[in-house]
């Protein structure tokens, strides 16, 4: 059983199952950035074994150039947050191209704990990838430009997530006009990014979304909507 087990870690699916939970091991902890960037086909990852020793995988993740050479703005543009960053140990990724070897626990499939710490390689791709997005969410969430129009799905979405958060007499009408005074100002994504932003007081500590926040809150009064306790 054993000797079947480290075979199977050298299973093409078995690989492919495991770059597939990476993948949505960093959607469910990244900033929403993140997410679009997979959604616009612009991320991609794929493992592969070593042959270093049994069940150590070779994981190769390939940013958008885009996306690198924003953050990278970004930091240049604050350089006492990039020196605090740095003295902390983090850092956004320098290529396109990221990689990290690990090991797997044979029976669970799972990275070794010691191998997703932030000192091990696979944890410094994972850190240096969230702070990356995380980056890029607070600056879009407030970039000035002209709002893409919204798509359907996006409208109903929005909608949906309206009915989760407040109450109002009338439901369909309130969502209706938060919707569209959002959509008059603000992208889908850019709303997304806002939406993550108000569940981080830090993000809006540091200034991030205030404007957001402001209109948010005129909506509310305005579209007759009361959050829900």
């Amino acid at each position: 059983m054993v000797h079947a087990t480290v075979i199977a870690c050298l299973d093409e699916q078995s690989l492919k199952s495991l770059a597939d939970k990476e993948m949505q091991y960093m959607l469910q902890r990244i900033p929403p950035a993140f997410a679009d960037a997979v959604a616009d086909q612009q991320v991609s990852g794929s493992m592969s074994v070593t042959t270093t020793q049994p069940c150590q995988i070779h994981w190769q993740l390939q940013l958008p150039a885009a996306d690198l050479a924003e953050a990278h703005a970004l930091l240049q543009a604050d350089p006492a947050k990039q020196i605090m960053l740095a003295a902390q140990g983090y850092q956004v990724p320098e290529t396109t191209d990221n990689q990290a070897d690990f090991s797997l626990d044979a029976a669970s499939l799972q990275p070794l704990h010691r191998d997703t710490l932030q000192t091990a390689p696979l944890g410094k791709l994972r850190a240096s990838v969230e702070l990356m997005y995380a980056m890029l969410t607070q600056a879009r969430a407030d970039a000035v430009s002209t709002p893409k129009p919204w798509t359907g799905a996006d409208q109903q979405a929005l909608k949906q997530t309206c009915q989760q958060r407040y109450h109002a007499d009338d439901m369909t009408q309130a969502c209706d006009c938060y919707a569209l005074g959002l959509a008059q100002k603000y992208s889908y994504r850019q709303v997304r990014y806002n939406h993550y932003l108000l569940t981080n007081p830090y993000a809006f500590a540091t200034g991030n979304g205030a404007a957001y926040k402001q209109l948010d809150k005129a909506l509310q009064a305005t579209c007759g909507l009361q959050t829900l306790k």
